[in-house]
């Protein structure tokens, strides 16, 4: 009954961990609209008329998050959401490699 429940507990653990790794961007978005207008600005503009929207501004904020430039900003609140953003989706890899290895191993 436990390597059930253990099981099942890592498949949860690491569907909560891969939704949190998609919607942290959204709340660290949300910081830097509010707290750090000029930051956001720069994010957004895209040399041209329009401001980016959609996919181009998800890949903008994926460059973002994968740059130096969160940590450079110094606020704790961000800075600690971009932490778990960049942790959470190798945790939910190794929940869910872990629970594919006990199905493995249960054959």
């Amino acid at each position: 009954m436990i390597p059930f429940a253990l099981y099942i507990g890592l498949l949860v653990i690491g569907l909560v961990c891969f939704i949190t790794h998609a919607v942290l961007p959204f709340r660290i978005a949300k910081h830097l609209r509010e707290d750090y207008p000029q930051h956001w600005k720069v994010i957004v503009d895209t040399g041209g008329a329009q401001a980016a929207r959609g996919p181009q501004l998800w890949l903008r904020m994926q460059n973002v998050l994968r740059s130096p430039a969160i940590a450079a900003i110094d606020d704790a609140a961000i800075t600690r959401l971009w932490r778990i953003w960049r942790y959470s989706q190798w945790l939910a890899w190794g929940c869910w490699l872990g629970a594919l290895a006990m199905q493995w191993r249960s054959r």
